[in-house]
């Protein structure tokens, strides 16, 4: 299949070189033209706070135009949340259509202000499509996927052939890919984690111990499902690899931007010397923990984890106050 790959940070470069691997016809596009140049002139990628260092294909193009995508028959969006909704103004801006094409989001996120999900964000933007979007999640940090570590993720479509056909673009010997129809579900835990890994990395910071971070997690996952549900996803879809495997891998690894930059805020550094550590690289639980947290006012959820990383992350609350706080209760019942 001819693919254009929207997005050339680590996620969308491990997913082309997975894609050539399997016998795509792979164009990357990245909207900095001098960094796509860089990228092409070295021809490697060094990912976020590894000694993980991969030689892109020798087929590969990276580009900053637009233009393959209208001779693609996949398009594959893994650009960062609050570049979604640009970036497909730009395809639709230089009069794109992805009618007909076979489109996967690789993008975790929560919009912002309008709360949609990033394939709402899409068909938003170019209507009458959604029948033809399939999303692509689950426990799979770049790094590990580069190295072809044995990965199992999510494919969900509202469509079943549409997740038929995004799970055969993907699957080989080391990427195994289940398909799932509860889309909301997949897309609500896969950008909600973020919200919890951050926590999970100030108690890091905070050097508390496992006892308060398994709480953290444990208790994040039950914030997650309360949002989730009541946005309508499948309570079940929650426990499984795009909640509770995606959430699990993003609070426990070193891989973890999320985690990262809460452990960064954990060890005293301000939000945004925190944000300056991860260099060019987009933390998404950031941005998300607003929309979580506005998601909790606006339905009126009890969500502790949530309103205390967004008092640290936007208000300037103290982090050790925050995870006290957070865990504060009543004698009750779990």
């Amino acid at each position: 299949m001819k693919i254009t790959v929207l997005g050339a940070g680590s996620w969308g470069i491990a997913l082309l070189d997975l894609l050539v691997e399997n016998g795509h016809k792979v164009v990357i596009w990245e909207i900095d033209g001098k960094r796509a140049k860089n990228l092409n002139d070295s021809r490697k990628i060094r990912y976020f706070e590894t000694d993980v260092i991969v030689d892109l294909p020798k087929e590969i193009n990276i580009t900053n135009s637009l233009d393959s995508v209208k001779y693609s028959e996949g398009v594959l969006f893994a650009v960062p949340s609050h570049c979604m909704r640009s970036t497909c103004l730009l395809l639709k801006g230089e009069g794109i259509s992805l009618n007909g094409k076979l489109i996967i989001s690789a993008t975790k996120g929560i919009e912002n202000k309008t709360f949609l999900r990033m394939s709402e964000v899409i068909e938003n933007v170019f209507p009458g499509i959604y029948d033809n979007i399939a999303v692509i999640s689950g426990p799979s940090h770049a790094e590990e996927v580069c190295r072809k570590v044995l990965t199992v993720v999510i494919s969900a479509s509202q469509n079943f052939d549409t997740a038929e056909k995004c799970r055969k673009l993907f699957m080989n010997d080391y990427f195994k890919v289940y398909i799932q129809s509860d889309i909301i579900g997949v897309e609500i835990g896969a950008a909600l984690k973020n919200v919890f890994a951050i926590a999970a990395g100030i108690v890091d910071g905070l050097k508390y111990g496992d006892n308060t971070k398994a709480a953290v997690v444990s208790r994040g996952l039950k914030e997650l499902v309360k949002i989730g549900v009541i946005l309508g996803g499948k309570e079940q879809t929650f426990y499984g690899l795009s909640g509770l495997g995606d959430l699990m891998v993003t609070c426990f690894s070193r891989h973890s931007r999320n985690r990262s930059v809460g452990q960064y805020i954990g060890e005293g550094k301000s939000f945004e010397e925190a944000q300056k550590s991860l260099g060019m690289i987009v933390a998404e639980g950031i941005k998300n923990t607003a929309s979580a947290y506005e998601l909790g006012k606006k339905f009126n959820i009890e969500l502790p984890i949530v309103n205390e990383i967004y008092h640290v992350l936007f208000k300037n609350k103290n982090p050790i106050d925050a995870v006290n706080d957070s865990m504060k209760m009543d004698a009750r019942q779990e």
